[in-house]
This record gives structure tokens, sequence and C-alpha cells, in this order.
């Protein structure tokens, strides 16, 4: 069943002007044509012999006729009057079939077109296409086909002549999507192009039917070779850097009505300038072991330019029940256990590679048999540490860690002078964990206790920033200062 999202949403969706294509493109494999400024940059990972930084006309294939013209403004001129057109050579760039996405700014010569005119196409073979074009009485239209069936949708946007507009589309590993001037288009179910490799891709038209140009001009073009994750592909897409947060229930949970975009992730989003894509993982419950054990699915989903990793609440101890080798045997709570994450027992750090029923099995064995009632410890300290390394392996810009935020109870909790024992251990873990990665620790303790010192939150006035006298949990306003403080130490 594919899910169709057609909302006016406004310009807004759409970053402003001033961002040219090639930060569009950025480090990405594929191709950026600024049509105005006489440049081109292709990036081609697996084919260094395919840079290229300089002159489109020395990269681009003409069709037709009639002259290569710019104007200033518009860009390259792709009337439907004029003999011209221009295709890009797929063994020029790292084309690739199964993650393509196309950011444009475009022209139009009039609102409406008698026949179809093409912003973008690949191949024109009916089920193989994957095309951005307009037809007569319609705007534009997206189709993606597999070579089966093709999957076309309309854009709710009315166009009219001489007025720049700007869209991004495309289909990947994580679906097909569409977003222009007037918002969010389409956010389908997977529907790939066919993998057949067409000689070229038309930019305004299609190589052997030049008469099929935009009839319009083409200030500058984007074709992304990869997969793009949705967050940016359905909101300030493709400019916005995802900042993706990992977390228990002090992340995100359901429990007292908070809404998503009342949690901390959003609210960070909310409060930066530039755009800012956010997926708030956060899940209650989870252990910082269990997260470790996930973080291929959290990269599954795209990775970020910007992550943090707020862990520990959930690591509690447990013992061991029954003796049995220095590398398996039995405990007596493995709940918040998993495969992939680490323990530590009598001191050692060692990775759990099986649980089954309540007994564990390490990676490699202690150092001694451990005895009946020995303390089994989920090692915060490594887990976050491994995390962190999972996501600078895979690419992600900035990661950081986020220690547990101040407790302002009435009693038993934080003061200005002292840390509650539990929290206060918890966050010697994660300050480690941060320091051995070299990467910031988020001090959410000390940015709240500047607060209370500075007399802008009461101490003990646990409804300022609380859902309860002694829950940990944090309300709106708890959620806004815990933005604030990641905000101040990643965004400003």
């Amino acid at each position: 069943m594919q899910v169709s999202l057609k909302m006016g949403l406004g310009r807004a969706l759409l970053p402003d002007r001033g961002f040219d294509v090639f930060s569009v493109l950025g480090a990405r494999d594929g191709f950026a044509i600024d049509f105005s400024g006489g440049r081109m940059v292709v990036n081609d990972g697996a084919t260094p012999a395919n840079a290229f930084d300089g002159d489109p006309q020395a990269k681009l294939t003409v069709y037709g006729a009639d002259p290569w013209l710019v104007d200033p403004v518009k860009g390259l001129d792709l009337s439907a009057a004029r003999d011209f057109g221009v295709a890009m050579a797929t063994a020029a760039f790292p084309y690739d079939p199964s993650a393509i996405h196309v950011y444009a700014r475009y022209t139009l010569n009039a609102a409406d077109s008698t026949e179809q005119r093409y912003l973008f196409m690949v191949d024109n073979a009916g089920p193989d296409r994957f095309a951005m074009y307009t037809t007569s009485g319609a705007g534009f239209r997206f189709v993606t086909g597999d070579g089966v069936v093709a999957d076309t949708e309309t854009s709710t946007l009315a166009l009219a002549g001489n007025v720049e507009y700007r869209t991004f589309f495309g289909a990947d590993a994580n679906g097909r999507s569409w977003v222009d001037d007037g918002g969010v288009q389409t956010d389908d179910q997977l529907m790939q192009i066919a993998a057949a490799v067409p000689m070229h891709v038309g930019l305004g038209g299609y190589p052997d039917q030049v008469l099929r140009g935009l009839d319009g001009y083409l200030a500058e073009i984007a074709v992304v070779c990869g997969d793009v994750a949705l967050e940016k592909r359905l909101t300030q897409a493709p400019f916005a850097r995802l900042y993706a947060a990992e977390g228990d229930s002090h992340t995100f949970n359901v429990s007292f009505g908070l809404a998503a975009a009342d949690f901390y992730p959003a609210r960070v989003a909310a409060g930066v300038a530039a755009p800012l894509a956010v997926r708030n993982d956060g899940g209650s419950g989870e252990s910082s072991a269990q997260m470790l054990a996930q973080v291929s699915g959290f990269l599954a989903k795209g990775v970020p330019d910007v992550a943090t990793t707020y862990a520990g609440s959930n690591d509690v101890d447990t013992v061991v029940s029954v003796a049995d080798t220095a590398s398996s045997f039995a405990v007596g709570d493995v709940g918040k256990m998993a495969v992939g994450g680490y323990i530590r027992v009598g001191g050692e750090t060692r990775k759990v590679i099986g649980i089954a029923a309540d007994v564990l099995t390490l990676d490699a064995p202690l150092s001694v048999v451990p005895a009946v009632g020995d303390v089994v410890s989920i090692d915060t300290r490594e887990n976050i540490l491994r995390w962190v390394q999972a996501l600078q392996a895979a690419g992600a810009g900035e990661v950081a860690v986020i220690g547990s935020h101040y407790l302002n109870f009435a009693s038993a909790g934080d003061t200005p002078d002292a840390e509650q024992s539990l929290r206060g251990a918890v966050r010697v873990e994660q300050r480690a964990a941060a320091m051995a990665a070299g990467v910031p620790y988020v001090d959410t303790y000390a940015y709240m206790r500047g607060l209370i010192v500075a007399g802008q939150v009461a101490q003990g006035d646990w409804a300022a920033w609380h859902q309860g006298a002694s829950d940990t949990h944090l309300n709106a306003a708890g959620e806004q200062v815990l933005a604030d403080a990641v905000r101040a130490a990643l965004f400003v």
C-alpha cells in the first residue's frame, strides 16, 4: 500500500535561495551545475578520474543545432522554440539506478504547456522512466518506473510563467519522495527505477528528443547518487543537516502526554537558525547495552550529520546466580542486557555474544570464574564509547554524549553543591566515554545548576522542570532547558 501526503506547506519548506547547488551536493557522489555561474562539480568516490570542477560545457553533451545560451539570472535557455538540449553521460559520474535524487531551480516561460516538457529524465521507455515533467493543464509530475509498472504523482503547486521554482525528488532504498515550493507532494513506499543504465540522463529534456525541452530556464541542478535520509527528504530536503538523537525515555516516551515536538531533539532544531532535520530514536527503558546493540539499525535509517546519545539511566546491576565458567554463567536479571553490549564483572569489561534464558556468553573469558553473588554491571562507559565510535566510523559529522540532567527535587535529588549519588556516578561514566572518544560532553547538570544559582529557577521546585515531585522525567519546560544545553554545546 502506498501513502501519499499532499500538503500545502508553503515556500518555507525549502530553505532560502542563498543555498547554492554545490551545498546541496556537498561531498556526496553525483554532480552539481550552476548554469548562471558557469561552474560544474562532479564527485565520484569510486572513479576518481571522473572528478571535475570547471565549465559545464566541457562535460555535458549538447543536442540540437542551436547554440548554448545562458541568461545571467535565469540560467541555461531551454526554451521549446529552440533546437537545443543537454544531457550528462552516465559513465561520467557515479550513476546509481537504485538511489538517485535530483534538486533543481528553474523558471518556465509560461504557466502551461501544450505537451510534455521535461525538467529531468532517465530513459523514456514507459515503465522504465524516472522523470519530472509537466503536461498540458497540469503542473509537474514525478514518475518512477521499476521496469514493470510506473508510479506517477502530480504536484498541487500551481505554476506561473517567469517565476522561479525549486524541487527535490528521488528514490532509494528508504522510499521515494518529492518536495517542491508547494510543499511535500509525495512520500510513498519504495518504487525504485529500473536497473538498466541508460547512456545519458537528460537535463531539461532527453537527448534524443530535444523538442521535449523544459521550455524555460534551468538555473542549477544537482544529482545526488546515493541514499538520502527520509528526514532530510521531507523537511528542508536536501539541504538540512540531520540531527539524530539516541536515548531512553528521557529522549522520548509516551507516558506523560508530550508530543514528539516537545522533546529536546525537536526543540534543538526549532532554536537553530540553519535548517536542521531531526530524528528522535529514543525508547523508554532502554539501556546503553541495548542502544549499542541497535546501532546498525540507527545508522540504516541514514547517517546523521549530528548525533547525540543520552544513555545510562537504565543501566542497572545484577548478580551472578549460577557460577559456570569464566565465559558463560547465569545472572539474576538479563532484562537490560543485549547481545553486542558490554558488561563489567570484577573490574573487567567483556562483550556479550550470547544470551540464552538467564545465561550470558562472553566474547572472552574473565580472569577468574565469577562466584555466585558477584556483581554484573552494564558497562555504561564502554557501551557509549562503542556507540560513538560506530557513528564516527559510519561518517557521522559530529557526535556528542549528553550527561544526565539535574534532578531538582525538594529532597534526594541534585543540589548546587552536590550531585545525587546515583546520577553523579552515571555522569562519571558518560563523561569518561566522551573523553575517551574525543567528542563533546553536554554537561546538562552544570547548565541547569547555573540557572538555579542565577536565581532563575528555585532549588527544589520540581514543578518547574519535572513531571512529578520525584519523577526524573521532564515536562515541556524542562525539555526546553535540556534543548538549550544541547544547542549551546553543539550549535552555537
